[in-house]
């Protein structure tokens, strides 16, 4: 079996979704998105249509506090096993990086650890662009990988859950998967929301600095008269 694809299946989700300081990590991740999403909305009662880039196994959806009418979940990957998520989900099997793809509107759109992964970021930007509605949110958690800091937890915290589990090659999975650098995409994004509403949070010291950060968490919003 392909190394990333026997990581993915098989030791994923018992480093990053049970005990220890992996998981709690990655748990804290989803919980700052979600809490930097509220802090930062002016109307959170509104039952929001929501689109999830890179679902994966459903890990982001039990942290959405907020009202939603309706749930897409979007991935790559065939409809996995969604019977534990606590709310019911739309799921689509998409590549979206692809340019002709249509999935309808939404009031926001999220993306946990997913564009350092893709083939084609810029196509993936165009896409959230076309996605989302007007006066709507894209909600970005952005890895500052492979600053320093980023690295360095890498080294003493995930590199050693895995290989207690009995795989050995995490740090060839990270170069294989993760595609596109930080600097990279934060130029893109950057460039291609120009015109747009961002505010962005650098943990765990707000400072915009990629090597001394773990992790940032992006908002943006489109413009429109009279939204709120």
């Amino acid at each position: 079996m392909d190394i990333v694809r026997d990581f993915y299946e098989n030791y994923y989700s018992r480093v990053f979704s049970n005990k220890g300081l992996s998981s709690i990590f990655n748990s804290l991740t989803h919980k700052k998105l979600e809490s930097n999403y509220i802090h930062n909305k002016i109307n959170t009662d509104k039952k929001f249509t929501v689109m999830e880039i890179g679902a994966g196994q459903g890990e982001h959806i039990k942290y959405v506090k907020h009202s939603y009418s309706s749930y897409l979940m979007v991935d790559i990957i065939p409809h996995p096993d969604l019977s534990n998520i606590p709310a019911k989900a739309d799921w689509q099997t998409v590549d979206f990086c692809e340019k002709k793809i249509n999935l309808g509107t939404f009031d926001r759109i999220i993306s946990t650890c997913v564009f350092h992964h893709l083939d084609d970021p810029v196509t993936a930007i165009e896409n959230v662009k076309k996605h989302l509605k007007p006066g709507g949110t894209f909600s970005l958690f952005l890895p500052s990988d492979p600053g320093i800091l980023n690295r360095l937890l890498r080294k003493i915290c995930v590199t050693p859950s895995v290989g207690k589990l009995g795989f050995k090659h995490y740090e060839v999975v990270n170069a294989r998967e993760h595609k596109n650098h930080y600097w990279s995409l934060k130029t893109n994004l950057d460039f291609q929301f120009k015109g747009y509403e961002i505010t962005k949070k650098y943990y765990p010291i707000n400072i915009p600095l990629g090597n001394f950060s773990l992790f940032s968490i992006w908002q943006i919003k489109s413009k429109c008269s009279g939204c709120q």
